[in-house]
């Protein structure tokens, strides 16, 4: 028995939004019925959606189906280009073979029906009842068993059907609108499966309808390695590893697997798909990743996508896809179509570098010394410093912005204060120098509202350093520009809130009595209803938890007064008690 889950992998998760009146099958099915408008009819008994506007040249339909907890798979694939019908079970259970059978005969063509079947029990033996069925009423029937799972072992059952069944679909879809044989999009559906394996992980169970638990529990820290799609935790737990590790490990799986079809290929298909609980952010970030390590393994990558296609309910995870191309398939996986959801992936052109973005992040980058760039000086020991303890406030400031803002205010402070390196004026650049290089990376490299204006405070303390004026001065200074472009007053829960309590505490320079004022100023703001800011939409929820934009300001002047000489490590701590 597994330990119980912890943090962010929640024995008890918060409950799931589905109706107790009906089916979570029935109620998907209605919704994708509505979403298709004119193009998808709905069949109530048995269920099962068929489409209204099938190509005319296509002779063959091709039908499938499985349980609930999949979408937008399989009705979300029905349409011009894609699916002629598709037959849902309740969550992570077959249809019944009446469904199939009732289904099949409703689209049947001229050329017959062609099952694509995901290779699980419940779905092989009920799509088979319903071809024996479709077989006494003279209509013919092929079956495409899709076993991409690379998870389990090609046994005696075989390996499961995953991900790679939205591809097949996706080829056989736009291969069946010019009207090729049953026999013939049974050949190319077949080879597509041979060619096509998927890996799949999580680092979070799914909630079941109706259910007050996660399916399984797993630990901070750790991943399931090979999960299926109906709930099955892996064969394998692992501890997680970096992005690019993970992608790296996949990835040589995945080509181990299609070794010999990669050698006679036309390139690869690289598809990432969501198991419903990840963002799709990180799905594009898990695409580049994976991406990279392919061109790192010398294959061709002629098609990458990402997606929520086949899911898991809401399970934290997702597959990689891999697919040895063949010439043909090519103008198949890019064709146009007429369904809800079926992925409309694009060739991608011959100059493309995947790295392209890596290399502009890491440009102005060095290495661990923290060069601005390459042949440049290094950044100052204050700068360095700087940049690190914004780097480590980084989480702690996003959580607390999670309860009164955005969340991202320490991730948007810690950036801004990296791309300040390559502004560096060297090792032995003075406070002013250095107040200015932080100065340009906020202002000119970062967005938001954070980042220009602290830049804005920043530059007015740097424009006092250099003139030998107080510090406390730029402060001032500082406090009216943000006024002036943001419009925040004191009072309004901002930044405003630490440099006023600073310009007005009558210290003479930017030392210990200053820098306690200031943070006065921001432990202030958990008392203030929001005017202005991140927080302003939250109303009187913000109450008891300071501003985390303040506690950054405050935390960047402790900072620069230390740099100025002064000492303020009890001030530091106390800081780091509010933050922390």
């Amino acid at each position: 028995m597994r330990a119980p889950a912890h943090n962010n992998h929640r024995r008890f998760p918060v409950p799931a939004f589905y109706s107790e009146s009906a089916s979570p099958s029935f109620y998907a099915l209605t919704a994708i019925a509505a979403a298709a408008g004119d193009s998808i009819a709905l069949s109530r008994d048995p269920y099962f959606v068929s489409a209204t506007k099938p190509a005319p040249e296509r002779t063959v339909a091709l039908v499938s189906g499985g349980g609930a907890g999949h979408e937008p798979m399989h009705a979300g694939f029905v349409g011009r280009g894609g699916l002629d019908a598709a037959v849902p079970g309740e969550v992570f259970t077959s249809p019944h073979s009446r469904q199939i059978f009732e289904a099949s005969r409703a689209v049947a063509k001229s050329g017959g029906v062609l099952h694509i079947v995901k290779n699980y029990t419940g779905d092989c033996i009920n799509f088979n009842i319903a071809a024996e069925r479709l077989a006494a009423e003279g209509i013919e029937c092929a079956q495409v068993l899709v076993d991409d799972d690379l998870g389990t072992d090609a046994g005696a059952v075989g390996r499961r059907g995953i991900a790679g069944t939205t591809l097949v679909e996706k080829v056989l879809g736009a291969a069946a609108d010019s009207g090729p044989s049953l026999a013939e999009l049974k050949e190319l559906g077949d080879a597509v499966v041979a060619a096509t394996r998927s890996l799949s992980v999580a680092r979070r169970a799914h909630t079941s309808p109706g259910a007050d638990q996660l399916a399984f529990d797993v630990n901070a820290g750790e991943l399931e390695y090979g999960v299926g799609i109906h709930g099955e935790s892996a064969k394998e737990t692992i501890e997680q590893p970096t992005l690019e590790e993970l992608t790296q490990r996949m990835v040589s799986e995945l080509r181990e697997a299609l070794a010999e079809k990669l050698e006679t290929s036309a390139g690869a298909l690289l598809f990432v798909n969501g198991l419903g609980g990840l963002a799709p952010l990180e799905l594009l970030h898990i695409q580049a990743a994976a991406h990279e390590a392919l061109v790192d393994a010398g294959v061709n990558v002629r098609i990458a996508f990402s997606g929520n296609y086949t899911t898991a309910l809401d399970m934290a995870g997702f597959s990689l896809t891999l697919t040895a191309l063949n010439e043909e398939w090519v103008e198949y996986v890019c064709a146009p179509h007429d369904t809800v959801a079926l992925p409309s992936p694009r060739l991608l052109p011959d100059d493309f570098d995947v790295r392209a973005g890596r290399k502009a992040e890491n440009a102005g980058e060095g290495n661990g010394e923290h060069e601005a760039s390459a042949g440049a000086k290094q950044a100052s020991e204050w700068l360095n410093r700087f940049v690190e303890t914004l780097a480590h406030s980084r989480a702690a400031l996003d959580e607390i912005d999670q309860k009164a803002g955005d969340g991202d205010v320490g991730t948007n402070l810690a950036n801004a204060a990296k791309a300040t390196l390559a502004h560096a004026s060297g090792a032995d650049a003075d406070l002013a120098s250095d107040l200015n290089s932080i100065a340009e990376g906020f202002l000119n490299d970062t967005g938001g509202s954070s980042g220009p204006l602290f830049g804005l405070a920043f530059q007015e303390i740097a424009a006092a350093a250099k003139s030998g004026t107080s510090l406390v001065e730029g402060v001032k200074e500082a406090r009216a520009a943000v006024t002036r472009v943001g419009g925040a007053e004191p009072g309004d829960r901002t930044i405003v809130d630490v440099l006023e309590a600073v310009a007005s505490s009558g210290a003479e320079d930017l030392d210990a009595a200053a820098i306690a004022a200031g943070i006065d100023g921001a432990e202030s703001t958990k008392d203030m209803s929001s005017g202005r800011g991140r927080s302003s939409y939250l109303g009187d929820r913000v109450l008891g938890t300071p501003d985390p934009g303040a506690l950054g300001m405050a935390l960047a002047l402790a900072l620069i007064a230390e740099g100025a000489g002064a000492n303020v490590e009890a001030e530091r701590e106390r800081l780091a008690a509010l933050i922390s």
